[in-house]
């Protein structure tokens, strides 16, 4: 979360990237730390336990919008 927020800092676009559990605390920091609107993708929890396979399929699943949300397009 920080790293992202120093990322906006120098100007890089970054994107915050937690699990469920930690989506209000997320919001929380980003206010804290001046970065109100510092986008955050929020992804199923708990996932300690599921399976790589599974971890997998979440991110791809995830990886679209972590692109839309960066403003990238698939090209």
């Amino acid at each position: 979360m920080l790293a992202a927020v120093k990322l906006e800092d120098k100007g890089i676009p970054a994107i915050a990237v937690v699990t469920r559990v930690f989506e209000d605390l997320a919001a929380r920091m980003a206010e804290h730390n001046a970065r109100p609107d510092l986008p955050v993708l929020v992804l199923p929890y708990p996932m300690e336990d599921l399976h790589p396979d599974a971890i997998r399929d979440i991110a791809r699943a995830a990886y679209p919008e972590f692109l839309e949300m960066l403003g990238v397009t698939r090209g």
